[in-house]
């Protein structure tokens, strides 16, 4: 049976066509049969099957693909209240650091990269391609200094904001003479310090943030390295983060940050979202946030610090503009 929008249809998809986009989409092999049943159970033609992969956090981690964005002829206006150092701030964090914490001991790996294949029941096989991926986010985050000719071959230090189980960091490792990673989920670091042992990484030290204060207290360092991670928090702990990356960079140090800076309708109202918390408790789903650019070129004009490139990138996914900010401090 034809269809004009979304090609053959089948009543039982042909196990080679999973196997083969496999190989095609992600350049491996499917990790077991149950995968392959899973697929044949949710799809029913080759349309389907691929836009389920191009659209795929595994796809979207090898080659920074591009799902449609926001039309740029949005005008709708972004609320983001700020928030003040105190209480109030702490909350947040504390409400952030809860939600991660239980990720950190249900679904390490998953929490960080949210592929099916990555989760508990298929780790075992696909942790190799998991830490990967880490790699080839180096590959590019120095390709990234090397079209800007900035010199960092005297950088000695380094801190990981969000290192999670250390997929990023260990690759770091090989590029400073000490990385300091940090992250608020002890379980996720538990997993790193693990891996860190296992490739017999010794220049790594990890550390946990327990509390906003712990912020304050960051190393001085040459080099500054967060993706996929200020997403996760709430606007004003994002703009506190980057404050904090300015203060620790040394001079003539180099941050390079990843934010989503704009999705249509978003608001953020602290007493809403406090409230919203208080109501549904802590349901430990992974949040989605925003800082408009606006925003974190004020700060970094404040800091003594200038932008030395923006770039759209596609790590918050479809619905967002998301960019990757190099900084350097004055």
């Amino acid at each position: 049976m034809e269809n004009s929008n979304n090609g053959k249809l089948y009543e039982d998809l042909p196990e080679e066509f999973i196997k083969w986009a496999y190989r095609l989409f992600l350049d491996r092999e499917v990790e077991n049969q149950d995968a392959i049943e899973d697929k044949k159970r949710r799809i029913k033609n080759c349309r389907d099957l691929r836009d389920i992969f191009l659209n795929s956090e595994e796809f979207q981690a090898k080659n920074q693909w591009h799902k449609p964005l926001p039309q740029l002829t949005d005008k709708s206006i972004v609320y983001v209240e700020s928030v003040a150092p105190g209480r109030e701030l702490a909350l947040l964090f504390n409400h952030i650091q809860n939600t991660w914490s239980y990720l950190g001991k249900t679904e390490p790996h998953w929490s960080v990269l949210s592929a099916e294949n990555f989760k508990q029941d298929n780790i075992s096989q696909t942790i190799n391609l998991f830490n990967e991926t880490g790699k080839n986010e180096v590959s590019k985050l120095f390709a990234s200094l090397d079209r800007n000719q900035l010199d960092y071959k005297s950088f000695k230090s380094a801190i990981e904001y969000g290192c999670g189980v250390g997929r990023v960091t260990r690759w770091l490792a090989e590029k400073f003479e000490v990385v300091y990673g940090y992250d608020i989920s002890s379980s996720h670091l538990k997993v790193a310090h693990q891996y860190m042992t296992e490739v017999e990484i010794q220049n790594v030290q990890l550390n946990q943030l327990v509390a906003l204060r712990d912020l304050k207290k960051l190393p001085q360092v040459d080099f500054i390295y967060s993706v996929i991670v200020l997403q996760h928090n709430p606007p004003p702990i994002i703009a506190f983060i980057i404050k904090q990356f300015m203060n620790s960079l040394n001079s003539g140090g180099v941050a390079f940050f990843q934010v989503p800076t704009y999705k249509h309708g978003y608001k953020f109202s602290l007493k809403e979202y406090l409230n919203d918390v208080n109501q549904e408790g802590e349901n430990n789903q992974i949040e989605m946030h925003i800082l408009p650019q606006k925003d974190i070129f004020t700060i970094i004009r404040q800091m003594n610090a200038k932008l030395i490139e923006v770039t759209e990138d596609n790590w918050a996914g479809e619905g967002y503009i998301s960019n990757t900010f190099i900084v350097q401090k004055n």
